[in-house]
């Protein structure tokens, strides 16, 4: 129909996955939902689309991810990410040493190159 759905104020947009795009503004990311509105503020330095309710975000050059709400939900931490799996993992890096964890933060495979203070899942 024509009709703008998004404004034209981004410098890069992202498809939309699980309701959420990943907006870019002056080198920033952030995330709208399919109204336009922000759900997030346009701060992180890299942001990728939800994968399985979870969105991996880069603030000062660590990783974590957010839920679609915006809420922090597995510590912006880790020397690198992955996104989620289907199988809910995502492999990680911390202190150069590579792992599992799932959709809680908690340690599920590959466990002995977690750090001894980081949760493991029962």
């Amino acid at each position: 129909t024509g009709k703008e759905v998004i404004p034209i104020k981004y410098d890069d947009v992202w498809f939309f996955s699980e309701g959420l795009a990943a907006v870019s503004l002056n080198n920033k990311w952030g995330f709208i939902d399919k109204t336009g509105k922000e759900v997030t503020p346009i701060k992180y330095d890299d942001a990728e689309s939800p994968s399985e309710g979870l969105a991996k975000v880069k603030l000062n050059d660590k990783y974590g991810f957010i839920d679609k709400t915006g809420k922090e939900v597995i510590p912006i931490k880790y020397d690198y990410a992955e996104g989620f799996s289907e199988e809910g993992l995502a492999q990680v890096k911390l202190n150069n040493k590579w792992f599992y964890i799932n959709q809680k933060g908690e340690c599920v495979k590959d466990c002995n190159n977690a750090p001894a203070d980081h949760p493991i899942a029962k």
